[in-house]
């Protein structure tokens, strides 16, 4: 079997009240040739019927017992049979022509591992609050993630050969949160990174709690503090 070249992680945890549109969008994407991993992490709603009856050849389920995001997304890429490893999450909207745009731009930047997009940033149904429109290129976003994480996670799409090379998503509870922004960061030391001007997600907001702020600021001063970063 010829394998795609776009494999989409999708870790589902009680998602049942969104997770029909954000597949939805995934499978009407202009760009084809991809599989979408769905993995279904311990949901205690209604999230797993749903998978269950989705009827594309090109869905992947996957049932586990609850073991989080980061681990839980670690078991998408190591499924994964494409070439680019494409993040979707069980509440946003990926635009038609997201997959499509991303693949291209891989295609002609193969010194780029990871390339993420605008978003619209909504509430509810509220239509959207804010956007992300972050740096673009790699030298200001390297800059940028001295400071702040200038990539939409569930925007991003990456090279699987480049993760290969860094490592996956850390499974350190002292890393998590903010599994993407370790890994940006890891990324970045090796490879290009970058962002496409257009807006090709809309995402649902999630509040930051204190708890994930507080480990956030914990993590962020070690990493600053690093042998590595340092010199």
């Amino acid at each position: 079997m010829t394998s795609p070249q776009v494999s989409v992680v999708l870790p589902v945890y009680n998602g049942a009240a969104e997770l029909a549109r954000a597949v939805d969008s995934i499978l009407r994407q202009s760009f084809a040739d991809f599989e979408l991993i769905a993995i279904n992490d311990g949901s205690t709603d209604g999230s797993a019927a749903i998978l269950d009856a989705l009827g594309d050849p090109r869905v992947r389920v996957i049932h586990q017992e609850n073991r989080g995001l980061a681990a839980t997304l670690n078991r998408g890429i190591a499924l994964a049979r494409g070439e680019y490893i494409a993040r979707q999450d069980q509440d946003d909207v990926a635009l038609p022509p997201r997959f499509g745009r991303q693949v291209a731009f891989l295609k002609a930047n193969p010194a780029c591992a990871l390339v993420g997009t605008r978003a619209e940033i909504r509430v509810g149904d509220r239509g959207p609050e804010r956007f992300h429109d972050h740096p673009l290129d790699d030298a200001a976003l390297r800059f940028e993630l001295l400071f702040d994480n200038p990539f939409v996670h569930s925007s991003v799409m990456m090279r699987k050969s480049a993760l290969e090379a860094v490592g996956v998503y850390s499974i350190d509870p002292a890393r998590q949160p903010p599994e993407d922004y370790e890994l940006w960061s890891r990324l970045s030391r090796h490879y290009q990174v970058a962002n496409l001007p257009e807006m090709l997600l809309r995402a649902a907001y999630i509040a930051i709690s204190r708890p994930y702020l507080v480990r956030y600021l914990r993590w962020y001063r070690a990493i600053r503090t690093s042998p590595a970063c340092a010199g």
